[in-house]
């Protein structure tokens, strides 16, 4: 029993002891500076968690919007590469092909326009071309699903089979996520 008993004490003189200073006087303002370093740290977090995008901005240090110059370039080389097998390949098969080599080839030309930005009024038409053709897919897409949903919702067909067509949706919705 002793031994609790003096426990007891050493942990009382221990609180009493951290708050008096080293000559026993009480640290009268504790309360004070606690709340001091409670409010600087948080003033310090918040403030700097708020000003520093509009600091980065200001200061010109955020990243540019639209493509590098390198990007672009090696965006529009890979596009000249690419129309250039197409037409290669186009020549080697059959008119039975010439549509699908036709719709991809002007696709390309569509993507191309778009990431040089240039070429006066003929590139402008054939971004504006490919945007509204990014544009329909997905509005086609979103047309599927949603007659998808409403035959599952009518019991027509399997959630099974909702789950494959939509992944099927899912993946060439995905396309249209890709910039030119």
């Amino acid at each position: 029993m002793g031994g609790q008993e003096c426990a007891a004490c050493w942990r009382w003189r221990r609180h009493r002891r951290s708050r008096e200073v080293i000559h026993g006087q009480p640290f009268g303002v504790r309360n004070l500076i606690i709340f001091l370093t409670f409010s600087v740290i948080l003033v310090t977090l918040v403030l700097q968690g708020l000003t520093l995008p509009s600091v980065i901005r200001a200061l010109g240090l955020a990243g540019k919007k639209g493509m590098e110059p390198e990007e672009r370039y090696a965006r529009q080389l890979a596009l000249k590469e690419a129309l250039a097998y197409l037409e290669a390949s186009k020549q080697d098969k059959s008119e039975a092909y010439a549509h699908a080599y036709d719709d991809l080839i002007d696709r390309y030309e569509h993507r191309a326009a778009a990431v040089s930005g240039e070429g006066g009024e003929r590139a402008a038409t054939k971004a504006e071309v490919y945007h509204e053709l990014v544009r329909a897919s997905r509005g086609a897409v979103e047309a599927e699903r949603r007659t998808i949903i409403r035959l599952r919702d009518q019991g027509l067909i399997s959630d099974d089979v909702q789950r494959r067509v939509e992944r099927e949706l899912d993946l060439e919705e995905t396309r249209f996520d890709l910039r030119p």
